[in-house]
C-alpha cells in the first residue's frame, strides 16, 4: 500500500502515523482543479454540438446551451423563478421532495446572469464543480499524495454520468459541500465543517449523512474519550440546520414540516432494504428489452461499481488506515441511502437516478484512484468510461431519460 500522507494539525493523536509534509500547496490544487475543470467544460461544449447534429434543423447558441435544462430541470427552475407555491398542491406535492438551496443559488445568479434561467443554473453547477475540483485535490493529496489527487479528479469526471456536474442540478453543489465539509473535519475545523453540512443539508436530504462521519472524527481526534471533549462539540448540531430550516418554511407554507418526506409517495419512493432496488432492478433487467434499459444498466452498474469499491476501502490490499476511516464511512452511508429508497417498479428498474446520485460518493473515486495506479486498470477505465458518457451526455441533451 502506498505511504498514507496527513497535514499535521493541533488535534492530532499521538497514535496516529507520523505526519509527512503535504503533497502539494492550496496554490497547486487551485491550478490542478481549474485545469481539469476547464476539459471539463471544453468537453461539455463539444458533446453540445456533436448532440445537436442528431438535430436535422439549425439552431442558435441560446437553443444549444439551453438543451442542458432537461427532466428534472423544470422542478429547480420553477423554485428559482417563482418558488414552491408555483406548483404545490395538496393533490400533487411532487416539487417538496426538492430541497430548496440549489434553486435559491440559481435565483441569485438569474439577477446577474443574462438569458434564460438554465443559464444561470449552468454558471451555479459549473462554478460548485470548479470548487469540488479543487477540494477534491487538496483533500486527496494531503491524505494519499498528488498523483493520487490526480487520478481522482481524473476517475471522476470521466464517469459516464458526470455530465451531471455541469448540467443545471444540484449534484455538484452537493459534492462540493461533501467533500469541503469532510476536509475541515479532518484538520478539526469544526464549526467550519458544521456549517458546510447544513448547507448540504439544505441541498440534498443525504447531506444529514454527515453527521456520521462528524461524529466518528469528533471521537476519533479526541481518543474515543468523553472528558476531552470540548464546546466546538456542538458544531455537530448545525449538521440538520438546512433540513430544518427546509421543514420550518413547509410548516409555515403549507402545514406540512415533513413534506420532504411524504413527497416521495409522488415519485413511489418508500424505505426498504438494499436488496430490494437491487434485485428488482436485475428482475427488471432479465424480463424487459434492453432498448428500454439504458437507465436500467446505468444505474445497477453505477450501485454495485460504487458498493465494491467501498468494500475495497475496509478490506483488501486498498483498505484505508483507521485514521481516514472517515472517508469510506461517509460512502457507505451515501450508498445505504441510494440503494434503500427505491421508486416506482418501472422498466428502468427500482434504482431512479441512482447513476446521477453515486457521484456524491467521492470515497469511491478516491478508492478508484489509488487503484489506477495499475496503469492497466486506468486505461481501461478512463476508455470505456468516456466513451459510455459521450453516447449518454448526447442522449440526455437530445431528451432522452438517464437518471
Amino acid at each position: 500500500m502506498a505511504a498514507e500522507r496527513r497535514r499535521s494539525h493541533p488535534h492530532a493523536r499521538a497514535t496516529d502515523p507520523p505526519a509527512e509534509p503535504s503533497a502539494g500547496t492550496a496554490r497547486g490544487s487551485v491550478v490542478a482543479g481549474a485545469a481539469t475543470w476547464l476539459l471539463c467544460m471544453c468537453n461539455a461544449m463539444l458533446l453540445t454540438y456533436f448532440a445537436h447534429l442528431l438535430k436535422p434543423t439549425p439552431a442558435s447558441w441560446k437553443e444549444l446551451v439551453g438543451a442542458w435544462g432537461q427532466w428534472d430541470w423544470g422542478f429547480y427552475r420553477i423554485i428559482a423563478t417563482d418558488g414552491y407555491d408555483r406548483m404545490y398542491t395538496p393533490q400533487d406535492t411532487r416539487i417538496g421532495a426538492f430541497f430548496p438551496l440549489y434553486g435559491l443559488l440559481v435565483r441569485w445568479f438569474d439577477w446577474v446572469v443574462p438569458g434564460p434561467p438554465v443559464f444561470a443554473g449552468l454558471v451555479v453547477s459549473s462554478l460548485a464543480l470548479l470548487g469540488a475540483l479543487v477540494m477534491l485535490h487538496r483533500l486527496v493529496g494531503r491524505e494519499f499524495g498528488e498523483p493520487t489527487a490526480n487520478r481522482a479528479m481524473a476517475v471522476l469526471v470521466a464517469f459516464p454520468t458526470a455530465f451531471f456536474l455541469v448540467a443545471p442540478y444540484p449534484s455538484s453543489l452537493i459534492l462540493f459541500l461533501s467533500v469541503t465539509c469532510i476536509s475541515a473535519l479532518r484538520t478539526g475545523h469544526w464549526w467550519v465543517a458544521g456549517v458546510l453540512a447544513a448547507l448540504a443539508s439544505g441541498t440534498r436530504a443525504s447531506g444529514m449523512l454527515l453527521a456520521v462521519p462528524f461524529a466518528y472524527e469528533y471521537l476519533r481526534q479526541h481518543g474515543f474519550e468523553l472528558r476531552r471533549f470540548r464546546w466546538d462539540v456542538l458544531a455537530i448540531g448545525l449538521v440538520p440546520a438546512g433540513l430544518v430550516a427546509f421543514a420550518a418554511y413547509t410548516r409555515h407554507a403549507y402545514g406540512d414540516a415533513l413534506l420532504f418526506s411524504h413527497a416521495q409517495a409522488n415519485w413511489g419512493r418508500h424505505f426498504a432494504g438494499p436488496w430490494v432496488s437491487i434485485l428488482d432492478t436485475m428482475r427488471g433487467l432479465a424480463t424487459t428489452p434492453i432498448s428500454v434499459n439504458q437507465a436500467n444498466v446505468l444505474n445497477l452498474g453505477a450501485v454495485l461499481l460504487a458498493g465494491t469499491l467501498l468494500v475495497l476501502s475496509f478490506v483488501g490490499p486498498w483498505r484505508l488506515p483507521r485514521h481516514l476511516l472517515a472517508l469510506p464511512l461517509v460512502g457507505v452511508m451515501q450508498w445505504l441511502f441510494i440503494v434503500s429508497f427505491p421508486g416506482f417498479p418501472e422498466p428502468t428498474g427500482r434504482l431512479p437516478s441512482a447513476s446521477r446520485h453515486v457521484l456524491e460518493i467521492f470515497p469511491a473515486f478516491v478508492l478508484l484512484a489509488r487503484m489506477a495506479q495499475v496503469r492497466y486498470l486506468a486505461r481501461a477505465y478512463l476508455c470505456s468510461a468516456f466513451t459510455v458518457q459521450g453516447a449518454v451526455t448526447i442522449h440526455y441533451l437530445n431528451g432522452g431519460w438517464i437518471a
